[in-house]
């Protein structure tokens, strides 16, 4: 990763002499990471003359080995008063943050302590992120094929009886056993009834014959994430179900056909949208059709009738419609594209032309 550029790029973005990034207990870790390759808590001085890596004690030996050719400056007291020193000394005048990322007191507390213009910028970091360098889709790929080949590992033992929480414990230990360092966000498994909420937490529900079974997963591996879903019926599907599901794949189908270079995510997303109102179900799709994946599972561009994005090739994002009937079920089928110039290249495989039976 050429992170020089990416800081390069950054102080071209803002109005200012230098941008702070401030990372504690993981609150700007895509930012420091993206700049960096530091994983640990921080600072992050970001001029035109440089970087400065603020840091104490705990981090000092991580950074040597993370981030050896950074400056580091070494916090003795508080963070607040080690930045407010970096900033002196460095001659800023005009200090630009993202009023997304840090905190109002923090913001505060800046402006309390230095003579320093404070910009509270949106989230420039972010903005940068949003189309991938080769190295980084490479990095979402690999995360892919690990979520994948742990549901399919998963898949074969599935059975009457097992609870959401189960499921969930035993893909987690599956995606962790393959190499992953964590999920890249609480997995959603849900069963019969409870798959009709799209961002539900599995519980103690048991799987019963003729379920709907959602799973939307994913891993992180080498600091990125994969995001995908798929469903299955416990046992034979009832004719409601198979009814969904077709329609459901038929919106993911014209949604990912729609995604290219130049289209707009409000287009893309009305192609499936529109589908999915056609067939009856307008009340049933309440969320966007997509979003960008990276160093975090939800970022830019978006997917969605709010949508005031414009695709670009390099950028990756999900296609993910999805019915919800109250009392009955829902069926979301989820697929993580990259951008090109001419379409789009789909990173996941899993099997989804059919409503497979499990269990």
């Amino acid at each position: 990763m050429n992170y020089s550029k990416r800081c390069d790029a950054l102080t071209e973005k803002i109005e200012a002499d230098a941008f702070l990034v401030y990372n504690m207990e993981g609150s700007d870790l895509p930012s420091m990471y993206y700049l960096t390759g530091f994983t640990g808590e921080g600072a992050l001085l970001v001029s035109a003359k440089g970087q400065i890596l603020i840091t104490d004690s705990r981090y000092i030996e991580q950074a040597s080995r993370e981030v050896p050719d950074l400056p580091v400056r070494q916090v003795r007291g508080s963070y607040l008063d080690e930045i407010v020193a970096a900033i002196r000394e460095s001659g800023i005048a005009r200090l630009a943050l993202s009023g997304v990322r840090m905190s109002c007191s923090m913001v505060n507390k800046l402006r309390e302590k230095t003579d320093v213009e404070i910009v509270v910028t949106e989230d420039p970091v972010s903005n940068l992120r949003i189309v991938k360098e080769p190295e980084e889709i490479d990095r979402i790929r690999a995360a892919v094929k690990l979520t994948e080949e742990s549901l399919d590992q998963l898949v074969p033992g599935v059975r009457i009886g097992m609870s959401e929480r189960e499921l969930a414990l035993r893909l987690e230990f599956i995606m962790r056993e393959r190499g992953a360092e964590e999920v890249a966000f609480d997995l959603i498994i849900a069963a019969g009834e409870n798959s009709a909420l799209p961002h539900y937490q599995p519980g103690q529900r048991l799987l019963k014959q003729g379920d709907l079974l959602l799973f939307d997963i994913g891993a992180k591996l080498d600091r990125y994430c994969a995001d995908m879903t798929r469903v299955f019926s416990v046992g034979e599907p009832t004719a409601r179900a198979r009814a969904i599901y077709d329609i459901v794949l038929a919106a993911n189908m014209a949604g990912i056909a729609a995604v290219s270079a130049g289209a707009s995510g409000k287009d893309v997303d009305a192609t499936a949208r529109d589908l999915i109102a056609g067939n009856g179900h307008s009340k049933h799709f309440q969320h966007g059709l997509g979003h960008g994946v990276g160093l975090e599972v939800h970022e830019g561009p978006r997917l969605s009738p709010m949508s005031t994005d414009t695709l670009q090739a390099g950028m990756t994002v999900t296609v993910e419609p999805g019915i919800y009937l109250p009392g009955f079920g829902g069926v979301r089928i989820e697929d993580l594209t990259v951008v090109t110039e001419d379409g789009c290249e789909v990173l996941t495989s899993y099997p989804k032309d059919r409503l497979v039976e499990v269990g």
